[in-house]
């Protein structure tokens, strides 16, 4: 070993950095130690190849006997991830020193504070009631810092920078709390008004249609230039009744391209996908956009001179922004009346449990007590609690369950969101039975969830259901199969034997006539790619289909391959196909290239067995895949011109990432290739 040879002798340290740095430099040592024994294997097996290929090679045409067949037996990919998170964790490291000075001074004040508490608390007349409200305050003050330092530290250095707006709110102060906010344009409206780009802006706004209008001014609640999925306002525009249910999709593709047009928005061009999902506004547009909304009374949240805030709008929309929760008494004064609140939006606020209190009476034994009743929020069609962002950098708590218990007051929801709250881990079929309007539920990345409600048959309305990642759920509950106006379920998974009687299968699923998109997850080592079929293929408007495997999955055959049900081809309908830790070595011969005549998107990954796409045809196929995407499949063995010009004739988008046995493909160093880059 390299580490015999050249040893590194170990220095026994307190300071990480210095350990990091011994740990990477004997990990690169043994990754290079490797590769070169790897290399000096394949150049002999080589040319014991390349010695015999006169005697057996007869077709001239054929260059698969001609080039060297790699046989590499070192995989690098593990010892290089390892290299990458150690180089990552040094860099961090070096920040830590930073950490330790900001907690330290933040931890000060909070000393200051509780001091001052302990002696108020010395009075004998002092309330106590008040002295709970403060150090809940402190409390939230103190979970943020937790959040901090468990965080990425870069946020340091955009804290210095905002350091000097962290005084202003309303009333001048922002309870201790630093903001990362700097005031955009609309915060000087005269000279705004007076631009040329507002004029443009306001022009473009008045020529859209009333529905459009709507659907440009919801980019007000986000800061300017960041990312926003489509889904995301696909889902809000439906709970705002702005968006029909049917053809949704392509209706919020239809305006965001004449948004595009009109360059009010902007796509965000990614390299790996064929066509953008994404959307931002620039200051310009952002500012005019934030002064249009608040001057026709859809939004409230900024004020000239103060950082965001959370109010009611003219029109009912309350928007959570940063801080939210410390304000006293959370403004629900500024509430009322609750009959006028159509939406409520999370925009960056971490802890959205406050608006528990909005649905409390206060009585005169200083304690709040749950309406029983719903009248007060009959209008509430929106409740966007969780992240609209696709990262995950913002951790949201929701830690009393009488917020979940709130919801059976809701029963005009149209669209309930809670992705990305981690402390929600059941949802009772006693909340969700008045739900009877609710379209979409989005429980996207709610970590900890682990239980449905059995009674979710209740939620008749429902179109859009995603419980991906999800991961504590080991089954769902059978009456999801009654459903009949879902459409897109994400998440479904196909449980153990062990929760027969009260899972649902997908034999049970055939009667779902209207579901278009599904994404599944296997829980079971007897139901490989064959069988799983067998009951989708009666899924008769399925056009997205997606399967990932368990990752310490071993398909074990609960019968003969010969006695399954025979499928002759995908259906007809079926337009995109993504199979994840594909678990056998062969794809079976309706998933062949060659009978693949209607599908239009292909991605298969993390397939550690799987080898090849078939036999080769002696001509090409009348595949008609445009997109392939082939990731983690370390034994796949093709060359670019079979690929191209025999299996997928059709193929105007590649992405290959560790695949190291697909060669000679033209793709870029992000292994992509697109048809315009040529062949």
């Amino acid at each position: 070993m390299a580490s015999q040879n050249n040893p590194h002798p170990f220095e026994d340290s307190d300071d990480p950095k210095i350990l990091a740095q011994q740990v990477l430099e004997i990990v690169e040592c043994l990754h290079k130690d490797l590769s070169s024994k790897d290399c000096e294997r394949d150049v002999v097996l080589t040319s014991r190849s390349i010695d015999q290929e006169g005697s057996e090679t007869n077709n001239p045409n054929d260059l698969s006997d001609v080039l060297p067949v790699s046989t590499h037996l070192y995989d690098s990919a593990p010892i290089s991830s390892l290299i990458h998170h150690l180089r990552l964790l040094k860099e961090r490291l070096i920040n830590l020193e930073d950490i330790r000075v900001y907690v330290g001074g933040e931890l000060r004040k909070h000393y200051c504070d509780i001091d001052f508490l302990l002696r108020k608390a010395s009075f004998a007349s002092q309330n106590i009631n008040g002295i709970n409200k403060d150090v809940e305050g402190i409390t939230r003050k103190i979970s943020d810092l937790v959040g901090k330092v468990s965080s990425v530290p870069d946020k340091l250095s955009r804290q210095k920078v905002f350091h000097s707006q962290e005084q202003y709110n309303h009333n001048g102060d922002n309870n201790g709390r630093r903001c990362d906010h700097l005031p955009g344009l609309h915060t000087n409206v005269k000279d705004l008004t007076k631009s040329e780009a507002f004029r443009q802006v306001e022009q473009q706004f008045k020529e859209l249609e009333m529905e459009r209008k709507m659907c440009l001014l919801s980019f007000a609640v986000f800061p300017e230039n960041r990312e926003v999925h489509r889904t995301m306002l696909k889902y809000w525009w439906i709970g705002e009744k702005i968006l029909p249910i049917e053809r949704a999709e392509e209706t919020v593709r239809d305006i965001l391209q004449e948004l595009t047009e009109k360059k009010l928005v902007d796509p965000v061009e990614e390299r790996r996908k064929v066509a953008p999902s994404s959307y931002k506004m620039n200051p310009f547009v952002h500012s005019s956009v934030v002064h249009i909304s608040k001057e026709i009374g859809l939004f409230d949240i900024y004020h000239e001179g103060c950082k965001p805030s959370m109010n009611k709008s003219e029109m009912g929309k309350v928007c959570l922004v940063e801080g939210s929760s410390n304000e006293k008494g959370a403004a629900r004064a500024r509430m009322r009346p609750l009959i006028d609140i159509g939406t409520v939006f999370n925009v960056n606020e971490r802890y959205p449990e406050f608006t528990l209190q909005w649905f409390l009476e206060y009585r005169p034994d200083n304690k709040y007590a749950l309406l029983l009743h719903e009248p007060s929020f009959k209008s509430l069609h929106v409740l966007y609690l969780g992240r609209w962002e696709r990262t995950q950098k913002r951790y949201i708590q929701v830690e009393d369950p009488k917020l979940i218990r709130c919801l059976k007051y809701l029963k005009n929801l149209r669209v309930l969101s809670l992705q990305g709250i981690s402390t929600i881990r059941r949802l009772r079929s006693a909340y969700c039975k008045k739900l009877h309007e609710l379209i979409v539920l989005d429980l996207r990345e709610c970590s900890e969830l682990a239980k449905l409600p059995e009674k979710i048959d209740s939620l008749q309305s429902l179109v859009y259901l995603d419980m991906t990642g999800c991961y504590m759920l080991e089954w769902i509950p059978m009456r999801l199969a009654s459903l009949n106006n879902l459409e897109v379920l994400k998440g479904f998974v196909v449980s153990d034997t062990i929760y027969e009687g009260v899972a649902c299968t997908l034999k049970l699923m055939r009667r779902m006539k209207k579901l278009r998109k599904l994404s599944i997850e296997i829980h079971r080592d007897d139901l490989g790619l064959q069988q799983l079929m067998v009951d989708l293929v009666q899924l008769k408007a399925l056009t997205s289909l997606k399967v990932t495997w368990r990752r310490d999955l071993n398909i074990i055959r609960a019968v003969k391959p010969e006695d399954f049900t025979e499928i002759e081809s995908l259906p007809h309908q079926l337009k995109k196909l993504d199979l994840q830790r594909f678990p056998e070595e062969e794809l079976p011969t309706w998933l062949q290239p060659r009978n693949l005549l209607h599908l239009r998107k292909l991605h298969i990954g993390g397939g550690r067995l799987l080898k090849d796409f078939g036999d080769i045809p002696e001509k090409a196929t009348r595949c008609a895949v445009e997109i392939l995407r082939l990731t983690s499949l370390p034994k796949l063995r093709i060359r670019w011109i079979e690929l191209k010009q025999i299996y997928f004739p059709n193929l105007t988008f590649l992405e290959k990432y560790e695949c190291p046995r697909v060669s000679l493909t033209p793709c870029d160093g992000n292994g992509i290739w697109r048809s315009d880059q040529g062949c």
